[in-house]
This record gives C-alpha cells, structure tokens and sequence, in this order.
C-alpha cells in the first residue's frame, strides 16, 4: 500500500546563485514538467527566503535608508506587493534580509531565530508540525563576509537560509 503524503506543493530548491527556483523534472526531447513536493521544505523555504515588509519600528540597514531630511526611497521596507490580499494582518517572507548590515553577535544570531520563526509559524500551526529553528554563525574564513547559517527543520524536511553580514 502506498502512503499519501498530507503535503503537496509546487518543488522549490536554492539554485546555484542562492535564490529559491522552481524544480522541474526532465520529461524528454528537451521538454521538462514541474515538480511536485510532498514535504514541507518547498514551502518552508519559500518562507525563509522571500522578504517580509519591514515594520514601521524596526531598523532599515543603513545603506538603505535616505539621509536624515529627506524622503525614504521607495521600495526600502521591501516586502510582497500581495500582502494586502492576506487576511488578519498575515505577512508573507522573513526579515532575515534586515540582518545583512549587522555585526557577529549573539544578539544578531537571536534577532535570526525570531526572524525565522515569524516566517515559518503560521505554516507550522497550519500543519501541526513542530518546527525547530536554529541559527549559528559560520566560521570565519580570510576575505570572505561573516554568515550567518538559520536552519528550520520539521520531522523529514529542513532547510537553510544563510544570511551574509558584516
């Protein structure tokens, strides 16, 4: 007998630069047919990687942000034009990117975490899955930007989101 997964999404995966690409299975002749994922990682990962509007209290990284008397450039909150489609204030996204100006700390590593689980919880809820979120700095190499590495993990399913900083 074969199981039926509860989960079926459209396959999503990081392609070669880091950025979430739909997954498609080679169908012959050069032809190809979009996949399908009975795990929670396409969603998961759609969630860590696309960029949540910013609030109007949390703090813009500063190349962003327009010097003091003028307007702020349009487009500097980022986020997702179809968030106003969404019922009960729901936001789609994470605010990992709000991160990449910010130093190797234990509080940038903890601003991660809640990052993360702002993005993934309303898909954990949905579901009845726990969730694990976890976020490490990766080591420090010569001439390379620090890392910061946020894994989310539910039962069979993670997925990683890194997020360069200063």
């Amino acid at each position: 007998m074969t199981r039926r997964s509860l989960f079926s999404t459209i396959a999503v995966a990081p392609n070669s630069e880091g950025r979430a690409d739909l997954v498609l299975t080679p169908a012959g002749g050069g032809m190809g047919r979009v996949s399908f994922d009975h795990t929670l990682a396409s969603p998961l990962l759609l969630a860590l990687s696309a960029d949540r509007r910013a609030a109007p209290d949390d703090g813009l990284p500063p190349l962003l942000t327009a010097p003091t008397g003028t307007v702020m450039p349009f487009g500097a909150k980022r986020g997702w034009v179809g968030d106003v489609l969404l019922t009960d204030g729901q936001r789609l996204g994470s605010k990992l990117w709000l991160l990449e100006r910010a130093k190797r700390s234990d509080a940038t590593r903890l601003d991660a975490e809640d990052y993360a689980h702002e993005a993934v919880a309303a898909i954990g809820a949905y579901h009845n899955v726990d969730l694990t979120i976890e976020a490490a700095w990766q080591p420090a190499t010569t001439g390379s930007k620090n890392a910061l590495t946020v894994r989310v993990s539910a039962g069979d399913s993670s997925v990683f989101q890194k997020v360069p900083t200063l």
